[in-house]
């Protein structure tokens, strides 16, 4: 059966990842992600789907109770699992049935938290009647009934503590054997539990003595399991109509919510701002005040972080404006803008909250970076590594991709690294990739592509000001700001000689 998916991974053949794995270290370094939160990042969303997956990133932010749900339904989906990994690797025929009663109601207890969800932002109000109608087909309310019933009739002196306060047992994660052991105990048949045994395991004999002991519960159970086995049938694949085992399938993107939704409220707490930029049906990206969230790993409040805009539209007023260079001084923020504009671009194509004060955005195919790296080379040096990586992104990039270079190709001489620079960047520009390409290589600037700079301070050129600024060359750019801060600029100098001839005639 196809579960409708919290986050549009059901047709995974479809859907796999397209930021490469450089992407995220490259932008989030160390962030404790779990491996699969981190290839779920990876697969960006449809434009379609962007909006929804951003509604349940706010509820997750703004609704305490929605978040709460999210949080019990991985906790239960995650003891299910364990309970269901025993019922699949059951070694005899009694154990199976003896686990059957407590995995399905364990089952239907999330199934009926799912069909309670509600809301217009996310897929809740989606998920919620995808799930009332499957509880509502007669073979799953009856199935439903009659683990309820079956329980109830269980001994409570031994049965399997699965619902409620009395859950605890599948919280601990001490596995079902372990409670096979305690009905075994509580029996007073603790001579069935040869010395010999793993502590973690049952024998059969002793599972068959359970079930010959509470033979008219085992047998009633049977009965069950004979009529409602489809619910949980043995190995195959999932996709049949009543195959609960894909519930599982959404640990993963609870999981993923979590993990990201503890990212984007560290941020909050830490006063960078948070928005939901809108999804352009122009080729352009747009994000006002936008900072780097990465500065939060430093302990730098939002509130001290400089603030730049970030405009790139592949076409205004005649001129294509989707890819740049970038140049300035060392230390000017440089990096720290490239960062800025790549997780924008990422978090927004994975439909989370970004780090600006509002914006617009094309949906991206996939996001590329490239970050020299100080590790050692197998490749034969720097230089041949950057060239490998860069040439992959050559290679995959599209008019619709994103992708960022911070002086690459400078493990090599001037000349080379910038017969290198000029042919990425031209390729990327004329390709129509958006992006930044920062550079120390002052030939690059004020030709062709647009030019960016980290601008500095008007009145101590040793002060950054962290602004990035569009300007043409680079070279003439910073010469005109040390001219002008002396006085010594051209239209400084024609006011002082109009001047002095004023002066001179009167």
């Amino acid at each position: 059966m196809s579960y409708p998916s919290f986050l549009w991974l059901r047709d995974a053949a479809e859907r796999l990842p397209a930021h490469p794995e450089d992407t995220l270290r490259d932008l989030l370094g160390d962030e404790q992600l779990r491996p699969r939160s981190a290839e779920i990042l990876r697969v960006p969303c449809r434009p379609e789907e962007i909006p929804m997956r951003q509604g349940l990133f706010r509820r997750m932010l703004t609704d305490p109770a929605f978040a709460e749900v999210v949080a019990r339904l991985t906790e239960l989906l995650t003891d299910a699992e364990v309970l269901a990994a025993e019922y699949a690797r059951a070694e005899i025929r009694e154990e199976k049935v003896l686990l059957f009663v407590p995995l399905m109601r364990r089952c239907f207890d999330i199934v009926r938290i799912l069909e309670a969800f509600d809301g217009e932002e996310g897929r809740a109000g989606e998920i919620g009647s995808f799930w009332k109608r499957w509880h509502e087909m007669p073979a799953a309310s009856h199935a439903d009934k009659r683990a309820d019933d079956l329980l109830a009739k269980y001994d409570p002196a031994i049965r399997l503590k699965i619902r409620g306060s009395e859950a605890s047992a599948w919280e601990r994660r001490r596995g079902v054997r372990n409670d096979f052991e305690r009905i075994i105990r509580e029996m007073g048949l603790e001579d069935a539990l040869p010395a010999w045994r793993h502590p973690q395991r049952t024998t059969p004999t002793v599972v068959r003595g359970v079930a010959g002991v509470r033979y008219a519960y085992y047998n009633a159970a049977e009965a069950f399991l004979e009529e409602s086995g489809e619910f949980l049938p043995d190995g195959g694949v999932t996709g049949a109509e009543r195959d609960l085992r894909g519930l599982f399938d959404y640990i993963d993107e609870f999981r993923f919510l979590a993990d990201l939704t503890a990212y984007f409220r560290r941020l909050s707490d830490m006063g960078y701002p948070l928005c939901y930029p809108a999804v352009s049906d122009r080729r352009e990206c747009i994000f006002e005040s936008a900072v780097d969230p990465s500065l939060s790993r430093r302990g730098i409040p939002g509130g001290e972080v400089v603030p730049n805009d970030i405009f790139m539209a592949s076409e205004m007023n005649g001129e294509r404006l989707s890819f740049y260079i970038l140049s300035g001084a060392n230390g000017g923020g440089k990096t720290t803008y490239l960062r800025t504009a790549a997780l924008a671009a990422l978090f927004f194509t994975a439909g989370c909250p970004v780090t600006a004060r509002g914006g617009r955005s094309m949906a991206f195919d996939a996001v590329y970076t490239h970050f020299p790296s100080n590790e050692s080379f197998e490749s034969g040096g720097r230089f041949a590594d950057e060239t490998v990586r860069a040439d992959k992104i050559l290679e995959d990039a599209t008019e619709n991709s994103f992708a960022v270079f911070n002086e690459t190709y400078s493990g090599t001489d001037e000349r080379r690294s910038e017969t290198f620079s000029k042919r990425l960047a031209e390729t990327m520009y004329r390709r129509g990739t958006f992006g930044v390409y920062v550079t120390h290589i002052h030939a690059l600037t004020g030709g062709e592509i647009p030019t960016l700079a980290a601008q500095i301070d008007e009145q101590d050129e040793n002060r950054r000001t962290y602004k990035i600024r569009r300007v043409g060359g680079t070279s003439s750019s910073f010469a005109r700001d040390i001219l002008e801060k002396y006085g010594l600029d051209r239209s400084s100098l024609e006011e002082k000689l109009a001047r002095r001839r004023a002066e001179g005639g009167a």
